[in-house]
């Protein structure tokens, strides 16, 4: 059985892949090849529907809390 730390280990980690294929899925049709902040929003929003988490939750583990 996995302890909290390790859910929290597992949960970062997916939050971190899926937002890194989001990216490298969305950036070659996106000027300048990098996605503005209303973008990020959208991307957040897409995974953390996905993984049932939060906004929040996926900006604070990437980093991107500028969004």
């Amino acid at each position: 059985m996995l302890d909290a730390d390790q859910i929290d280990t597992v949960a970062r980690d997916e939050i971190l892949s899926a937002w890194s294929d989001a990216i490298a899925a969305v950036s070659p049709h996106l000027p300048g090849g990098h996605p503005m902040p209303v973008d990020r929003i959208g991307i957040a929003r897409r995974i953390a529907q996905r993984l049932g988490c939060t906004t929040g939750r996926v900006f604070a583990v990437v980093g991107a809390a500028d969004g």
